[in-house]
């Protein structure tokens, strides 16, 4: 009779063996495998069995969204998850359905559920309910990076205090809420006391300032958006269900319909630092064709503080609620900490009249401040 080539004995076929009461020795004389070969793929062999043992026992949306992770490059076909699952197609679709509920953008496509890691800029409109006040005032916090050893949250809730003080109904927030994940930036690991999305979103849910009165609305930013390029985890979502006072506006930009003839842009661009404060304003400010352009726009993003009235577009750099970090000031890059409270008279028709505007800096750094 001839021997089983060496290459055919798996773990599975050698723990069989083992089960039928065959000693090691018996083994190897019988498969013609050394002692190491026969131990390191019997080790194997557990090691898999045991991991999916453990598969097994966890919960079902946790169980999908690794599936769909490790395949979030080609997708997984519906037939092959309900198969590896043990769930119906019904089942299947319930569970990525609750997962999408969570903040996970997952697509069905060819038979086959994604999900989806990329971000793609667009731009999400809103209209408010115009009641014809006259006088419109709001106030501006961005940046603030929560989950950053250099974040200054204390500011960010005495600044909250003076909105709640002065009436100011809604704070508009243009991107990164979170510090978010850079796993190819060196050393970034070490800015961060929060280092995953969850920890990150749930700190955002339990600790962004709550005032009576006061409306959050918020875009996401390009450090946010590294939760969905690692995790294909939109954080706002998520936030946007636990927080009845936050509003998920998009993400990277919106534009907000204070009245019908005074739009609010929110932008978080992706460019990097320019020469001059207001050159980043200028220059999308210029991009835009005539009939598009916004009447108030605040940019995100740059760390800095600045008012600019360019084009009839009453623009905003909105500074930050972020210290200097170890890497911004390796790239010699200046945090305007604090927050705009901005006033708004418009005519009969919605049309802006006038803007007033005030910028609360905060000169002290917190260390430690989380």
């Amino acid at each position: 009779m001839a021997r089983t080539p060496i290459d055919q004995w798996s773990g599975e076929r050698l723990q069989a063996l083992r089960d039928q009461g065959l000693s090691y020795d018996q083994i190897t004389e019988r498969t013609g495998l050394t002692y190491s070969q026969l131990q390191n793929r019997l080790y194997r062999h557990r090691l898999k069995q045991r991991e999916q043992m453990e598969a097994q026992q966890q919960p079902l949306p946790d169980r999908l969204l690794s599936l769909l992770t490790k395949h979030k490059r080609t997708g997984i076909g519906l037939d092959e998850l309900t198969d590896t699952l043990g769930v119906s197609r019904r089942v299947l679709m319930a569970v990525a359905q609750d997962l999408s509920d969570q903040g996970y953008t997952i697509t069905e496509a060819g038979g086959a559920l994604l999900l989806v890691t990329t971000v793609e800029p667009t731009t999400n409109e809103h209209t408010d309910d115009w009641d014809g006040r006259r006088v419109i005032r709001f106030g501006v916090a961005s940046d603030t990076h929560l989950g950053s050893k250099y974040q200054q949250i204390t500011h960010l809730n005495h600044f909250y205090d003076i909105c709640e003080r002065e009436s100011v109904p809604t704070v508009y927030v243009p991107g990164d809420l979170s510090e978010g994940i850079y796993s190819r930036r060196p050393g970034h690991i070490h800015e961060r006391f929060l280092h995953s999305a969850d920890e990150q979103e749930q700190y955002i849910i339990d600790h962004w300032p709550r005032r009576k009165g006061i409306r959050t609305r918020f875009i996401l930013g390009n450090h946010d958006a590294t939760h969905i390029q690692n995790s294909g985890h939109d954080i706002g979502k998520a936030i946007h269900i636990a927080r009845e006072d936050m509003d998920y506006l998009g993400q990277l930009n919106a534009r907000v319909y204070l009245t019908p003839n005074c739009i609010l842009e929110l932008n978080h661009p992706l460019d990097g630092a320019a020469y001059a404060l207001s050159y980043s304003l200028q220059k999308y400010i210029e991009s835009m064709q005539g009939g598009t352009k916004p009447n108030i726009l605040l940019n995100g993003h740059h760390h800095k503080a600045m008012y600019l009235f360019y084009r009839n577009v009453h623009a905003f750099e909105v500074g930050t609620f972020q210290a200097q970090s170890s890497w911004m000031k390796g790239k010699r890059l200046a945090a305007h900490m604090g927050g705009w409270i901005i006033q708004v008279t418009v005519d009969r028709e919605g049309t802006i009249e006038r803007c007033d505007n005030t910028f609360i800096p905060y000169y002290k750094v917190i260390e430690h401040d989380y």
